[in-house]
């Protein structure tokens, strides 16, 4: 697992996060929504295009993805925290 410290997101990515996020603040036509919307539409797009990636994966592997996973999303929030990239969240339950 990445150290707090150690990490550091490339351009691409948070291109496309920044942008993933954007979307789902779009998608919610400027109304203001609990953060529990905005964790499970993540976790959905997350899910589908790691289903969509392992279409051939055996169970095995399958669950250890899903390991590693667990194991950096601690290291990308604690990233987050420290970086505060998205200072206005939309979020009604802060």
């Amino acid at each position: 697992m990445m150290a707090e410290a150690s990490y550091s997101p490339n351009g691409d990515i948070m291109r496309v996060a920044e942008e993933g996020i954007r979307g789902m603040i779009n998608a919610t036509a400027g109304r203001t929504v609990t953060s529990y919307v905005m964790i499970e539409a993540a976790l959905h797009i997350l899910a589908a295009w790691v289903a969509s990636s392992q279409t051939k994966s055996t169970a095995a592997e399958r669950d250890a993805d899903v390991e590693e996973l667990q194991g950096l999303l601690s290291s990308f929030i604690d990233y987050h925290r420290v970086a505060k990239w998205l200072p206005d969240p939309h979020r009604i339950d802060n």
